[in-house]
């Protein structure tokens, strides 16, 4: 709601500056205080009330009540305010928990009323349950919802499934996470309908709902040619403003949906939108905006300096107070810790070092559940996983180098287990399921624009949490946030204040870098090129917006439907992303075309596997053709070797023999080639390739590793070459299947590890092949069985035998079956 005013002119008032200081700092005010604090609110409210557009000041008002009230333990100002402006889950909250005097005969009345406002169990504010409705009943044919973090998104997409009576539906996300969150809460809020979550699942259904990410339900529109949805609910739309790859094909799926279906429907859900016109990809478009303008919680921004002394900033005054001087950061997190911690990093690496910091601060007290859970991941990743040791003492890490599995499990065990009280992670946090947070520290601000910032802070206490349970949670309203500056974990001289002034305002602006959406702004390169000196600035602009101008011509051609079979090569060879992996791949199409229509007709071509086949059209003499270096790896008869086993063992292996076997392979290699330089990528990479530290630093001395932490490194290296499996291989290997290049069998082995459709059926629906292949051997698969909308049933005997397995084998089965 606040708008780019400020009001920094509040300054000037000492008295009113004291009154802050002391509400910022927790210290009581005395009478002649408390009394301005609220006629000062009172005096901001009513001007709001009259001005609609002065938003701050409405702001400013709630957070001198909400302030005034939790630290007074006064509550009637902040229940007057809650009940006139409707923010009524708060007051639902003091009459429950008889914060307020609740015997008059108006409190009872409004008590009464407040049942008006109860959906699914929640008590919403006037503003959420107007703009639910609104969407509800909406004739718009796009629509978007921009309200904060758990304002109850998730129920409004069944409510609206359920309202729209359409027979095509997909929800898009943007992570395998809420994929599969988002599954479960849609497979089981529809028992009557068909829900899929893989494009491969889908079997020529006219009636469906499909939880998607971009790339599952572009990969079935390519196959499916006529098929198109008649509604998209696009979740985390904020997305489709930036330029990376996976914003791009998400534009392409919603313009590739319209194209076929003009009259399908677009919702747009997100809480990081200023202007719902900045997401129009065609001038005729309206959006219909509903947005939650007020967020009922107000942060308290922290800053732990270099000096080690703590301050506390308040936005409206755009100032901060000091609290007082600690000994190190560690001890100041260590002081200001509740009880489900946060800490955000950025670098997968550091993550790892700073839970191992934690650690070592924390005292080792014996707890039997913590004990038990370091024993389940010992076992099924391995004893030497740094992750062991530390739950023991209520830590964990997760970011975007562990395996999806064991990152999805670690992320359930922090929402079900008190005693894990610290969570550090990275970015993987901003689109993941839901955790029980309520203390913040950020370590490193590099990459976080206001934005983020914001969407970091709203995983803070969310609502349910806040309005749930037997005891008043009314001070969760004031979410702590910290900015911890340290040269060791963020940069030299650390000092994030200027990110903290970022958020003086919850407004922003959308930074439209999408240029396939309508307000992209292209004439800026053109300014760009204008304004360049010299000739080297010159050039680099105009590559920059030719490169642009290429991404808008690609995608105009790949939602045109091509007719003729070279515009449908093209179009293959462009979904499968050989512009990213070429520097120019229009001018080898017709070769790569030729060489597939020339090699599937050889009987001994047929006959090889599928990386050889891959390494033969599409690389075999291209290799000064790639843009994509990693790919060139395959000219090599060692690397399409590895990468035979390796695709054969994560399919029939688990992840602890697998681990063991990179382990010694680290070793074997080093042996081999007497030489312990090796290659780990960026994230971990300490070496360039000649060993020094200068340049390129990717590769790892496998020499100065421990055993464990050789360990750690091979856990991180499997989810590498498991992502360059998924998101490179696959699109070739299934490029050849498009051409029949390669048979079912052998497609179906490589991508799922078997032939047998029983075994694929099962690893469609999410199950690792390890786990069938211990399902099968445990012969358990005639147990259960798939319905005919695709829910999974399970006889009493499988129900016998899924309650003695180990907890994680049990989460990976219940993860996709749900069979309670």
């Amino acid at each position: 709601m606040s708008n780019l005013q400020t009001l920094t002119w509040l300054k000037d008032d000492d008295k009113l500056t004291e009154v802050i200081r002391k509400l910022s700092l927790g210290i009581e005010l005395n009478e002649d205080e408390a009394v301005y604090c609220l006629a000062v609110a009172i005096f901001f409210i009513k001007t709001y009330q009259s001005e609609k557009r002065r938003g701050s000041y409405l702001e400013f008002g709630y957070f001198l009540v909400l302030s005034y009230s939790i630290l007074m333990e006064d509550f009637e100002p902040l229940y007057d305010l809650a009940t006139n402006l409707g923010f009524y889950p708060i007051t639902k909250n003091l009459i429950n928990h008889e914060l307020v005097d609740t015997s008059t005969f108006n409190r009872h009345f409004i008590g009464k009323k407040l049942e008006n406002f109860s959906h699914n169990e929640i008590t919403e504010t006037l503003e959420q349950q107007v703009n639910r409705a609104d969407i509800l009943a909406t004739d718009a044919i796009d629509c978007c919802y921009v309200a904060p973090t758990s304002f109850g998104k998730s129920s409004l997409m069944v409510d609206l499934i359920q309202e729209l009576k359409l027979p095509k539906i997909a929800i898009i996300v943007p992570t395998k996470s809420l994929l599969t969150q988002t599954y479960r809460l849609i497979n089981e809020s529809f028992k009557q309908r068909k829900v899929i979550f893989h494009d491969e699942m889908y079997n020529d259904e006219n009636d469906f709902i499909a939880v998607f990410t971009q790339e599952r339900a572009l990969r079935l529109m390519k196959s499916e040619s006529d098929l198109a949805f008649d509604a998209l609910l696009i979740d985390e739309a904020h997305n489709l403003f930036e330029k990376d790859t996976r914003s791009i094909l998400l534009s392409r799926l919603i313009r590739r949906n319209r194209k076929r279906a003009p009259k399908s429907r677009i919702f747009y859900f997100s809480p990081l939108i200023n202007d719902v016109d900045n997401l129009r990809f065609e001038e005729q478009q309206y959006i219909d905006g509903k947005k939650i303008h007020f967020n009922i919680k107000e942060a308290k921004l922290f800053e732990y300096k270099l000096n080690n002394q703590s301050y506390i900033y308040n936005r409206f005054l755009d100032k901060q107070f000091e609290i007082g001087e600690n000994t190190d950061f560690m001890r100041y997190i260590f002081a200001e810790s509740k009880q489900n911690n946060f800490l955000y990093l950025r670098a997968p690496r550091k993550v790892e070092r700073f839970a191992s910091r934690l650690s070592q601060g924390l005292p080792y007290k014996e707890n039997e559940i913590l004990k038990e859970l370091a024993v389940v991941i010992a076992r099924n990743v391995h004893e030497d996983f740094y992750c062991v040791e530390l739950v023991k003492k209520g830590i964990l890490y997760i970011h975007g180098k562990l395996p999806d599995l064991i990152k999805e499990y670690l992320e359930y065990k922090f929402r079900q287990i008190p005693e894990l009280k610290y969570l550090v992670a990275n970015s993987v946090i901003l689109e993941g399921v839901n955790l029980p947070i309520d203390n913040l520290y950020i370590l490193n601000t590099y990459g976080l624009d206001t934005k983020k910032l914001i969407n970091l802070i709203g995983r803070v206490n969310r609502l349910n949490e806040i309005f749930s349970g037997s005891v008043s949670n009314m001070k969760k309203l004031e979410p702590t946030i910290h900015f911890i500056n340290s040269e060791e974990f963020n940069r030299k001289d650390s000092n994030m204040f200027n990110k903290i002034k970022m958020l003086k305002s919850n407004a922003f602006k959308d930074a439209i870098r999408n240029p396939t959406l309508l307000e992209f702004d292209i004439s800026k390169f053109d300014e760009d090129i204008e304004r360049s000196k010299d000739t080297v600035d010159k050039i680099e602009a105009i590559n920059k917006k030719n490169a642009v101008v290429a991404i808008q011509e690609r995608e105009n051609f790949l939602i045109s439907e091509p007719d003729d079979e070279f515009d449908k090569l093209k179009a293959s060879f462009i979904e499968a992303g050989l512009h990213f992996t070429y520097y120019d791949a229009d001018s080898i199409s017709d070769e790569l075309y030729n060489r597939v229509l020339q090699y599937k007709s050889n009987i001994e071509w047929m006959l090889l596997d599928p990386i050889e086949k891959v390494y033969s059209v599409f690389i075999q003499g291209f290799e000064e053709e790639f843009r994509d270096k990693v790919l060139v790896r395959l000219q090599n008869i060692k690397a399409r070797n590895y990468y035979r086993m390796f695709v054969k063992n994560i399919h029939a292996l688990t992840l602890k023999e697998h681990i063991n076997l990179t382990v010694k392979y680290f070793y074997s290699n080093a042996e081999e080639t007497k030489n312990n330089i090796f290659y780990i990528g960026e994230s971990y990479g300490e070496l360039a390739k000649d060993g020094t530290s200068f340049g390129a630093t990717t590769y790892i001395d496998l020499a100065s590793k421990s055993h464990k932490e050789l360990v750690n490194l091979a856990l991180v290296k499997l989810k590498m070459e498991s992502d360059f499996v998924s998101y490179k291989l696959n699109e070739f290997v299934s490029l050849l299947k498009e051409f029949d290049a390669i048979s079912e069998d052998d497609y179906n082995v490589f991508i799922y590890g078997t032939a047998k459709k029983r075994n694929t059926d099962l690893t469609k629906l999410g199950l690792s092949g390890a786990l069938i292949k211990k399902l099968e051997s445990d012969k358990q698969l005639d147990n259960i069985e798939v319905d005919l909308y695709g829910h999974v049933n399970a006889n009493d005997e499988f129900k016998e035998y899924l309650s003695l397995q180990d907890d994680l084998t049990q989460f990976e089965i219940n993860k996709y079956l749900p069979l309670a």
